[in-house]
């Protein structure tokens, strides 16, 4: 065979090699899209995927190619399909690997890392070419003719694929920055009927993790200050345990398994969905603003986008996405998730992330952070644009902050020139102190531990893996500590703001309700959150509702939903609340009288399809005034808890009160029943 025909070989084997493990991988991410994505949503980003997985492949080639012709012509007396023989072989047997012997969080099913398997490979390869010497030109030959079906059968599926991938090159997108409707009023926050009103809520925010919460690290000073003439409602719950679910149910008024909203909308944004908090403000008269710095949140991929006057993509918030180089490209990837999932399965990745990671380590030596002096655990007194932020930290706050006080600023002045008078609703949701994570240099340390030990070091001492063992408890324990001083950060961000916004805002008519979509977890053998588990620290959450005119605290401990918020903010602005609002308003609390304690849940059923199938797996939790009870459907396991006493939920007294987890257990299935009955009916009626 002449060198060309080599290098024609080379190509053919990696195509083929590249195409089999990218199949796998579709077979895999398939499984887990098709419960809430149709395939013909799911063929545009895949097609394109395809052809970024193909178009490295050609390079890799092409540098194995010269690699072997350099080596060749160097050493002139080991010929030509000796070195291309050695190499296609080491290929094969990575190809095998990542097929046959790598799971699906790309950790081999043995403990050799890639240098071990490279150099064994590497010895085999040299040992099969010893033993076919003089056959290695018919051994090439060989393997040529075998994979020319497949080459041809690959071919033909990147033909089909490239009209396929247009429909996600030219996929319509919302404008970079904003929605705005010219017919539309801007906002004055002077002499409004109806309140203005901010939902400010703070992603993965433990309420047991907070100093206003009874926390013994003082990690909300501010917020503990700011509350003092504010409603605090102790015991809040989240409607699941991570941000999609909770989000969707903070907008909506209902439980996850009404909206149905379980799964990573991400990837396969909601339709219009009108049954929302902000389609019914904006029906009454209310501008509706959005700035919502997790993407997983954002309106569009809730499907209430528009509903909304301006809603800034998310993009914009990550301070790598929304300058520098190459940012359109980067904004081109982040809005197709499903590409980037494909990419990070690609051969050899971990070289990238190596380097990343490298990277990453001498920034970090390289930068230092403004400092700020610690007194008594707080922060003293300076503005957003001075606070250091961590040079790795993607989300900074301020982004957000600034982003709204600098709108609202031009809108007042353009509104008070037209002597316009509409209330707006506006969602700021941050990203931090959602993992990882990174507080700037001057609060690290500032709860103990080792403060000198660079941050890559901090988080890779900690279990890689949610899960983790007894004996890792001590290294969880110390990554709460980074947890604790990212919500000290974050409390310092929210000061500045509220600072600058009472200097910028009459808020004599401004109601302003804090809180958070959900946890994060420390216990329980599981750090992070999402997962199978509803303890308290997943869905415990703050809400903490100020109002002009209020010069004294109030604290609340009913126990509480989060769809009650929505309820709540209606009939703070004087609407009606719909009756597919499943939540109930707590105004009445509010204004000391009574409410008719209820049963509480909170669902994680991102297993379940999505299409009209009844839910049969998850996990669901119901409290009934001190007691609770966490059952994981498909295990049919129970878990009961008694908070009154067992705050910390580590006792299970499922044999010590049987009636009273028969109750609650009734009463999960009873409402499971109901829902399900409602999934099949609008699936039949669908249908």
């Amino acid at each position: 065979m002449s060198a060309k025909k080599y290098f024609i070989l080379l190509q053919r084997i990696i195509f083929v090699l590249f195409t089999l493990l990218f199949l796998k991988v579709t077979f895999y991410k398939w499984d887990g899209y098709s419960f809430y994505m149709r395939f013909t949503d799911f063929l545009p980003d895949l097609s394109l995927s395809y052809i970024l997985w193909t178009i490295p492949g050609i390079f890799i080639a092409f540098f194995l190619w010269i690699l072997a012709y350099g080596i060749n012509k160097t050493f002139k007396k080991i010929r030509l399909e000796y070195i291309i023989a050695w190499i296609i072989i080491i290929v094969i047997i990575h190809a095998i690997r990542h097929i046959f012997f790598v799971d699906r969080f790309n950790n081999s099913l043995t403990n050799l890392n890639d240098l071990t398997i490279l150099l064994i490979s590497s010895i085999l390869s040299g040992a099969v070419i010893f033993l076919i010497n003089k056959h290695t030109e018919a051994f090439l030959s060989g393997i040529n003719t075998r994979i020319t079906p497949l080459v041809w059968l690959f071919v033909a599926g990147l033909l089909i694929a490239l009209p396929c991938s247009g429909f996600s090159v030219f996929r319509k997108e919302p404008p970079a920055f904003k929605y705005v409707n010219k017919n539309s009023a801007h906002v004055s926050g002077i002499n409004n009927t109806n309140p203005n009103i901010i939902l400010i809520t703070w992603d993965t925010l433990a309420a047991r993790d907070m100093g206003l919460y009874g926390y013994n690290r003082p990690t909300t000073p501010y917020l503990s200050e700011w509350a003092k003439d504010a409603v605090v409602f102790k015991r809040l719950y989240a409607a699941s345990n991570w941000t999609v679910p909770t989000s969707m149910s903070l907008m909506t008024g209902q439980r996850v398994w009404t909206h149905k909203v379980w799964y990573d909308a991400l990837n396969s944004p909601v339709k219009n969905y009108t049954d929302s908090l902000p389609h019914i403000l904006k029906e009454n008269g209310y501008n509706i603003y959005g700035w919502v710095q997790n993407p997983h949140a954002h309106p569009d991929t809730l499907g209430i986008g528009r509903s909304f006057l301006t809603k800034d993509n998310a993009t914009t918030f990550n301070k790598f996405l929304s300058n520098g180089k190459f940012r359109g490209v980067k904004v081109f990837f982040k809005k197709r998730p499903v590409i980037i999932k494909f990419m990070k399965k690609y051969p050899y990745i971990f070289v990238l992330k190596s380097v990343e990671k490298l990277a990453a380590s001498a920034n970090m030596k390289r930068s230092e952070s403004n400092p700020v002096k610690k007194e008594n655990g707080t922060q003293n007194q300076q503005s957003i644009q001075d606070t250091g932020d961590h040079p790795q930290n993607p989300y900074p706050p301020k982004l957000v902050y600034n982003r709204f006080l600098d709108y609202m600023s031009s809108s007042i002045q353009e509104t008070e020139a037209k002597q316009l008078h509409e209330p707006f609703f506006a969602w700021l949701h941050l990203y931090p102190p959602h993992s990882p994570y990174l507080p700037p240099k001057s609060y690290r340390g500032m709860f103990g531990g080792d403060n000198d030990k660079p941050d890559e070091m901090k988080y890779t001492d900690a279990p890689e893996d949610f899960e983790y063992k007894p004996e890792d408890q001590p290294k969880v324990d110390e990554l709460r500590k980074r947890y604790d001083e990212f919500i000290l950060y974050s409390d310092e961000q929210f000061r500045v703001f509220m600072k600058k916004l009472s200097e910028k805002m009459d808020l004599s008519n401004t109601i302003i309700v804090f809180s958070a979509d959900h946890g994060e977890s420390f216990s329980h053998g599981y750090k992070g959150h999402v997962g199978d588990h509803l303890f308290e620290q997943f869905v415990h959450v703050p809400l903490v509702i100020k109002m002009p005119g209020r010069l004294a605290s109030k604290v609340i401990d009913m126990p509480v939903e989060q769809i009650d918020i929505a309820p709540t903010i209606l009939d703070l602005a004087g609407i009606a609340v719909p009756t597919w609002m499943e939540g109930r308003s707590l105004y009445p609390l509010i204004e000391g009288k009574s409410l008719e304690a209820q049963t509480l849940f909170s669902m994680q059923l991102i297993r379940n399809r999505s299409f009209g199938t009844p839910v049969s797996t998850g996990t669901i939790a119901i409290w009934d005034g001190n007691y609770k009870l966490i059952y994981y459907l498909k295990d049919k396991k129970s878990l009961l808890f008694n908070l009154g006493t067992d705050p910390e939920e580590m006792q299970n007294i499922l044999n010590d009160e049987p009636e009273i987890a028969d109750r609650l257990l009734k009463l999960i299935e009873v409402n499971l029943s109901g829902a399900n009955n409602k999934i099949t009916r609008l699936t039949e009626y669908s249908n």
